[in-house]
């Protein structure tokens, strides 16, 4: 994907604002507006390159969406970008994060906010599968190898449900995997025609 050599500034810190303003219900909803100002309304990045930086930032230890920020920012802009993208994403979410939770303090124990809470959980769950199916469909090649794919993608999904291997123990089996048998397939997210 061409990009130009330098995303502004300005651009990236408010496109890193809406993002950090806007992420109530994390991670799920972090990560479905990352793609959605950086792939499709500002088209900074290419669905394939989202993908993949999403992917090494799992490997990364701590909050991995704080590291494809920066990752993202330093891509578009350099160091610069970095710092801008990181302190644009996390002002504005520290502020409302912590103006939301001393409002809380003062109406936990009313009935209608235990209620209205009740139905955060679902609607995260949801949100969380909906990205988890739109990252599957896009890292799946095309034709008859689909179907390996998405058997590959229900082992993965059922060893980290139903067993204790640990997420870098099946990050790095799926890196083994793909630096096997996956070298230069095309897959839904490369841009290619039927994406």
């Amino acid at each position: 994907m061409e990009r130009p050599p330098s995303v502004p500034l300005t651009a990236l810190a408010r496109a890193w604002a809406i993002i950090g303003s806007q992420s109530v219900g994390g991670g799920a909803s972090t990560l479905f507006l990352m793609r959605r100002e950086l792939v499709e309304r500002y088209r900074w990045l290419s669905a394939r390159e989202f993908l993949e930086d999403y992917a090494l930032c799992k490997l990364s230890p701590g909050i991995n969406l704080i590291a494809l920020t920066g990752l993202v920012g330093n891509k578009l802009a350099g160091p610069r970008g970095l710092v801008v993208s990181v302190a644009a994403m996390l002002l504005p979410a520290g502020a409302i994060t912590a103006l939301m939770t001393a409002g809380y303090t003062t109406v936990r124990d009313e009935p209608l906010v235990a209620a209205v809470l009740s139905g955060a959980g679902p609607v995260t769950a949801g949100m969380t599968a909906g990205v988890a199916f739109t990252f599957a469909r896009q890292a799946m090649r095309r034709g008859w190898r689909a179907g390996a794919d998405w058997g590959y993608l229900a082992l993965a999904v059922a060893a980290g449900l139903f067993t204790g291997v640990s997420t870098l123990a099946l990050i790095a089996v799926g890196l083994a995997v793909g630096a096997l048998f996956l070298r230069g397939e095309t897959t839904r997210a490369s841009g290619d025609p039927g994406t």
